[in-house]
């Protein structure tokens, strides 16, 4: 008889068990589903940013109206962080280990069923309007950021300074359509000729950031700075343009389409434009209750990041600069959805438009004092993020879902929502039964990828995080330590918890065919 694996008996069992949960789960659908889609997405944005998420200062308007009139989850997270992989995990419905983005600017391959050849299959119009994120890379001679049995490809080029054209049309990079997506605008080549275009070139002779975070920042950060760009020829003004354009050109719902609006605030530099910068006092951005956390036995790496940021000779008055920056520059890309929000209404096509609002991840926003964000960690301001979704028919208004929900869900539950053909090989789950109301719990574990070298779990209660960077792991109870403060993995105490947590990763990683799921297992089990 021949002897199973591990891996094969996982892999065959949850193959199964997959395609039973999956089977069936928009029975008794028979209201019309909605035709369009708009996906819209930010870049690191938090949930605390939003009113209906219980910022008290409203920055939110637009996303809040959104909320009142669709679903909005409260216990969404990410899948794979940081942006790259978690983009790539959204528009994939896989986990890193299969679509191979396992780190920043790794390429998606067009191999790999994704959102616009999906919906460019089911014979939609596609449109992709801001930062994709899925289509270079930097590392080329760093092998431990190399894609499973993949290629580099091209290398990004960081700026366009020595070429002095008035316009150009193309380019390289994310100025590409790409990902099956027929109307494309990256932010690269055709932001720099529109700023051209308005007289603005002179910002162009500015090296931008990587990434391409055109923001034009008046300074350096640790200082109030600011967009030296008007707000009208900001990158966002420019890409919420395109996108109502892009409505607008399918007004009387045909043909149907599928439109991405991917925002590249409020992610750094925090630099929104005048007079975004100042929508708030520092008075009324206080320090979050986690601010002050000494790190004490928790991953060295972690003390080593803040010193990298230089955020140990910060004070009170900078982080709630930073603060207020960033609830601003939030507010501004708020504004922005507005203007689309405004354009499918005035077009006719709300009663006919599934409306997705989320984010790739979150900010530390100075908790545990720090900004942006880091690895080797599992905090909740960067794994938990926003989830707005009105779908026409289906969801309630005003409704709440406080189900564990991941961004790996999110392309099964839009094709169960058209009624498309299953894709086979996705490794998320449709929450279609919850949209409806006729579910209300969903998952029992999240599991993220961590930045090509953690893996965190989370239950509603316990987290926790295997680094493989780092001698130490971490467990959190956030019942009791909703700030998480105090790492619980080396307290004997919890040891049982720890092993339990410690196998639920390793079986996820067999699961998901993770090619080094052996070896992490051999290494890290206690």
């Amino acid at each position: 008889m021949k002897k199973v694996s591990r891996r094969s008996f996982l892999k065959t069992a949850v193959g199964g068990a997959l395609t039973i949960s999956t089977i069936g789960c928009n029975l008794g659908k028979t209201k019309k589903s909605p035709e369009n889609i708009v996906y819209i997405m930010t870049d690191q944005q938090t949930v605390h940013t939003l009113g209906c998420y219980g910022n008290p200062l409203n920055p939110t308007p637009n996303l809040d109206r959104l909320a009142e009139t669709g679903m909005r989850f409260i216990n969404f997270y990410i899948g794979a962080f940081p942006c790259s992989p978690s983009r790539a995990t959204m528009f994939t419905g896989c986990y890193p280990q299969k679509h191979g983005v396992i780190i920043n600017n790794v390429m998606l391959s067009d191999d790999i069923p994704s959102m616009g050849f999906i919906m460019k299959e089911a014979g939609k119009d596609t449109g992709y309007f801001g930062k994709s994120h899925l289509k270079g890379h930097m590392y080329r001679d760093v092998p431990w950021r190399k894609p499973f049995n993949g290629s580099w490809y091209y290398r990004r080029v960081p700026d366009d300074r020595e070429y002095r054209f008035e316009k150009v049309e193309g380019g390289y990079g994310e100025d590409h359509p790409q990902l099956g997506f027929e109307t494309w605008a990256g932010g690269w080549k055709q932001y720099h000729s529109y700023l051209r275009e308005v007289g603005l070139g002179k910002f162009l002779e500015r090296r931008p950031l990587p990434g391409n975070h055109q923001d034009v920042p008046s300074g350096r950060e640790g200082k109030h700075i600011y967009s030296l760009l008007p707000e009208e020829h900001h990158m966002a003004s420019f890409f919420a343009q395109k996108a109502v354009e892009f409505i607008q050109a399918h007004r009387g719902n045909k043909p149907p389409f599928c439109m991405v609006l991917s925002f590249y605030g409020p992610h750094l530099p925090v630099a929104p434009p005048k007079p975004w910068d100042e929508k708030y006092t520092l008075d009324q951005c206080p320090l979050p209750s986690n601010h002050f956390d000494t790190l004490e036995g928790k991953p060295v790496e972690q003390k080593n990041n803040k010193v990298c940021y230089k955020l140990p000779n910060w004070n009170d008055e900078q982080f709630k600069d930073y603060i207020r920056r960033y609830y601003g520059y939030s507010s501004y890309i708020d504004h922005q959805i507005g203007r689309v929000l405004k354009a499918l209404t005035e077009y006719g096509l709300d009663d006919n438009t599934i409306v997705i609002f989320t984010s790739d991840h979150g900010d530390m926003e100075s908790a545990h004092g720090f900004i942006y964000k880091l690895n080797n960690c599992c905090y909740q301001e960067l794994a938990r993020v926003p989830f707005i979704i009105r779908a026409p028919g289906i969801t309630k208004p005003g409704s709440v879902a406080d189900c564990l929900t991941s961004n790996v869900d999110v392309m099964p539950t839009i094709i169960d929502i058209l009624g498309l053909p299953e894709q086979k090989g996705m490794q998320g789950l449709s929450f279609y039964n919850i949209l409806t109301g006729r579910k209300t719990s969903f998952r029992d574990d999240i599991f993220v990828y961590w930045g090509g070298s953690s893996f965190v779990t989370f239950d509603g209660q316990w987290k926790y995080a295997i680094h493989l960077k780092s001698a130490l792991n971490e467990l959190y109870d956030l019942k009791q330590d909703p700030d998480e403060m105090k790492n619980l993995a080396t307290d004997k105490k919890y040891i049982s918890i720890i092993k339990e947590k410690q196998k639920k990763i390793f079986n996820w990683l067999y699961e998901t065919n993770h090619p080094y799921a052996e070896v992490i297992e051999k290494n890290k089990k206690i």
